[in-house]
């Protein structure tokens, strides 16, 4: 009986460090770029005009973001810092609790201002095919309901569409901004240049350590590898190996 007791504790403590191991891996920075991997391109400064119809100049109006990687307490996510939006002065876009779920927390504006009193937006959604549709969680009546973003023309374009809810599961456009990157080929595939030893997309920002020269993608990263070198360069290793690995199988 002691040997079957002690043999239980056993199997339930190796199973506490396996749920407790996978609940860590689940919420890391690791983890977290691998969820926002495929969004990588949006990272890059943003130049456009939103306009509430298509075609037409009335009510429109010009903004600028800043696409970037936030890295804080152990976890990674994408921030876009929006200057002169209508709707939002903030992006906050994570990754989800579920596989494949995204979630953005948007900062909303008042007055022309960001309104800082105010909590974000919570929006929940997925990528369907080449674009990341998000669903407020509790849509008020006089903001978008439902947040799609796309790149297009090769990563140098992306489309913003708000939506407002007119019925249950039906939403109508409330505006579009259609933004153009600010220096070609910025944030795209890493095959066409150097790669951001942080993220694995494309690398713009030259850093150096102990004489040697690596790239990063966006000041985030930046921020990350200088304040630890040595970590960023072991997490790059290991993905590399990994990678390596995977190729071989």
């Amino acid at each position: 009986m002691a040997r079957t007791a002690a043999g239980r504790l056993t199997i339930s403590g190796l199973l506490w460090v396996l749920i407790a191991g996978g609940a860590e891996a689940q919420n890391s920075a690791s983890h977290d770029k691998r969820v926002l991997a495929p969004v990588q391109a949006f990272v890059g400064d943003w130049r456009g005009v939103g306009q509430p119809k298509r075609g037409s100049n009335q009510g429109a109006w010009t903004e600028e973001s800043q696409w970037t990687w936030r890295f804080e307490q152990g976890r990674a996510e994408l921030v876009a810092q929006i200057s002169r939006g209508k709707y939002y002065a903030e992006f906050q876009l994570q990754a989800g609790e579920k596989s494949g779920q995204f979630v953005l927390l948007a900062l909303p504006v008042q007055n022309g201002q960001p309104d800082r009193q105010a909590p974000p937006r919570r929006f929940v959604g997925a990528l369907l095919e080449d674009t990341l549709v998000l669903t407020a969680d509790d849509p008020a009546d006089d903001r978008p309901a439902r947040i799609s973003l796309r790149l297009v023309a090769g990563g140098d374009r992306m489309l913003v569409l708000y939506e407002k809810c007119v019925a249950a599961g039906t939403f109508a456009r409330l505006a579009e901004v259609g933004s153009t990157r600010q220096g070609s080929s910025f944030a795209k595939a890493a095959a066409s240049g150097p790669e951001c030893i942080i993220t694995g997309g494309l690398g713009t920002i030259a850093v150096t350590h102990k004489g040697q020269k690596y790239f990063v993608c966006c000041t985030g990263c930046r921020d990350l590898f200088l304040d630890d070198p040595e970590k960023a360069l072991a997490e790059y290793r290991q993905r590399k190996a990994a990678e390596k690995a995977e190729k071989k199988q």
